[in-house]
């Protein structure tokens, strides 16, 4: 950068004006081989320099003459940053200590999208992550039906597992895919290929045939989760993008709860298998959507040149390592117990095999689906590991308080669903009003730290939750828990967003993505771990007095075949199996908040284009 005591030379290839003045008076010629330059009646707004002084609005309205020379008038200073090459001062903020990445060709003359039309593209948009989180959760109530239809109940963990384990290898590989391919092409491959497994998962004919089909899915659904948050960020401005991601949170909390309810709804009353064709019509839509309204920069470059780029071997290690740990805490204290050797195995080979992945990232890969120059920056390594705890946390909850009314409580399927309304609500308010007050004040730790201290909090209540437990703290524990994670969900993703080269923003979007969506896995998994091994040793005196009550581990609706007082001492087993797994799930928001303490502020800009870093 230059100095402040006098005006530096301008640069005529990709360069950035920043102004730090009161005045906003000024003359500048665009240039023609510029591709960030501003267009006619196009404002924009570039971040505080290093000395942190208020920054200014740039309107060209006033720019007059060609060529590549630009002329600052009534400036106090001017700062000319140049994309490629950046030094940052002592002074300067966290921006200027990252690298800024490759350059993204897909970045380069982009036009801001029409108000009415960014409406119309964020309508797909909603519905594609509505889709993607839908899928997740209105399949766990179908699975022991179709299980039964199939005569396969031995093998309904796979119809969950084979889809989360290709939702989650496949995420960052979509971050990097999007910039070699561009966005809208591999979100239109990410939708066709979630459209065709959901058909094929409502036509199977056999368990071996619904296991493939939902893994096809899985692929998709991975890539819708990560590619809407991705395309956000090309559509909106940094300092608007958090009311946008707030809404994308709100829509993600409402399909979760919407998805039980339905599936319910579907099992009780019509076919499982329009658990799946109900994807189709929405899909549809979506895809019609992007087609037509969503225009963005296309990726430069041949097919062979493309493929080249792709870290292939990454890719195949970060699959088969993810596998090989994924499979055993699946099992792990369900199918298998925790010292079978098969288990065991199967961790050592993942651990080694994700070794190897992480050599191969940070010295074989030339452009690596997960960058270590990403770890290089304090907030992004603090996103990351907030993000996997707020998973390991978040989906727990998610996962066990419908077994609380559906077990416990001894509620239908569809009443499950009802009872997760206060979440929802909370979820709905706390994330759509966070993501406006960040677009108005351009801060986001405050939301990300009350969310998760909201959490913590919330999720440390509903220990206090008991078989007979009044409605009215029912509804207040779970409006604190939505509260929280709809504070604290999409702050989080400005957060990185913020803290990057805009060239790596797509590959940042989607591993904090990954991150969360592994730690759903863990959190479930070990959580699962506690609730079993709870109702196992609890319910064993009463196995002892009273064999049968094994029918119960298969069946908790089995529990009305017995007199009130065995009925009793058995529900009693599985809340307090419940409140084990809740209170594993009280860490695992306390450390998500720890780490979110690292995070560090950058200015939120309100304008398209290069980071201060470029």
């Amino acid at each position: 950068m230059g100095s402040h005591g006098q005006t530096p030379s301008v640069h005529s290839d990709n360069a950035t004006v920043v102004i730090e003045s009161e005045k906003s008076h000024s003359n500048i010629e665009p240039s023609s081989s510029n591709p960030n330059h501003i267009t006619n009646g196009e404002k924009q707004e570039y971040v505080e320099t290093s000395r942190g002084e208020k920054e200014e609005v740039i309107d060209d309205q006033e720019a007059a003459g060609t060529g590549s020379k630009q002329k600052v008038e009534d400036a106090s200073t001017a700062v000319v940053v140049a994309p490629s090459s950046v030094s940052s001062s002592k002074g300067s903020t966290s921006h200027g200590n990252l690298d800024p990445g490759p350059h993204n060709p897909a970045h380069e003359d982009f036009v801001p999208m029409p108000f009415k039309q960014l409406m119309l593209v964020f309508t797909g948009l909603m519905l594609g992550i509505f889709l993607a989180s839908l899928d997740q959760t209105i399949v766990s109530v179908c699975s022991a039906k179709i299980a039964s239809e199939f005569n396969a109940l031995d093998e309904i963990p796979w119809i969950g597992t084979s889809y989360l384990l290709t939702s989650t290898t496949f995420q960052p590989l979509y971050g990097k895919g999007s910039d070699i391919f561009g966005r809208k092409l591999t979100f239109l491959f990410s939708i066709s290929v979630f459209l065709i497994g959901s058909a094929l998962c409502g036509a199977s004919q056999n368990m071996i045939m619904m296991i493939i089909s939902r893994a096809i899915a899985g692929i998709g659904a991975g890539g819708i989760m990560a590619m809407v948050m991705i395309i956000i960020t090309d559509l909106v401005s940094l300092r608007d993008r958090g009311k946008y991601q707030g809404i994308i949170g709100a829509v993600f909390g409402f399909s979760s709860v919407l998805g039980p309810l339905l599936g319910g709804v579907f099992t009780d009353h019509a076919s499982w298998r329009w658990a799946f064709f109900i994807n189709l019509p929405i899909g549809a839509i979506t895809l019609a959507a992007v087609v037509k309204l969503l225009h963005l920069p296309r990726a430069k470059g041949s097919l062979r040149e493309k493929l080249a780029r792709i870290d292939f071997y990454g890719v195949i290690a970060l699959v088969i390592g993810l596998v090989l740990i994924l499979l055993p805490l699946n099992w792990g204290g369900n199918t298998k117990e925790w010292n079978d050797p098969l288990i065991i195995g199967l961790l050592c080979g993942g651990i080694a095999v994700l070794l190897i992945f992480c050599f191969i990232e940070a010295k074989v890969a030339v452009e690596p689906i997960l960058p270590f120059r990403l770890f290089k920056s304090q907030t992004n390594s603090a996103v990351f590991a907030t993000s996997l705890f707020v998973g390991m946390g978040f989906f727990g909850i998610m996962f066990f308080m419908p077994l609380y009314f559906q077990i416990v409580r001894q509620e239908s399927a569809t009443a499950s669903g009802l009872e997760m309304l206060p979440l929802i609500v909370g979820l709905l308010v706390a994330s759509i009003s966070s993501g406006f007050m960040v677009s108005k004040w351009g801060q986001y730790r405050p939301f990300i730290w009350i969310g998760l201290a909201l959490s913590t909090i919330g999720t440390g209540l509903l220990v206090l939750l008991k078989e007979d437990s009044s409605r009215g703290k029912i509804i207040g524990f779970l409006f604190i828990n939505g509260c929280g994670l709809g504070f604290s969900m999409q702050t989080i993703m400005l957060a990185i967003q913020s803290s990057v080269a805009t060239a790596d923003i797509a590959i940042a979007t989607a591993n904090a993505t990954f991150f969360r969506t592994v730690g759903s896995v863990f959190g479930v998994a070990i959580s699962g771990t506690v609730f079993n091994n709870a109702v196992k040793t609890n319910i064993q005196p009463l196995l002892l007095a009273n064999p049968k009550i094994i029918i119960v581990l298969e069946n908790s609706y089995a529990v009305n075949e017995f007199d009130e007082v065995t009925k009793a001492k058995i529900l009693h087993v599985f809340m307090i199996a419940l409140n084990k797994a809740f209170t594993v799930c009280i860490p695992f928001m306390g450390i998500a908040f720890l780490f979110s303490l690292a995070i560090q502020h950058n200015k939120l800009r309100k304008a398209l284009g290069p980071t201060p870093m470029e």
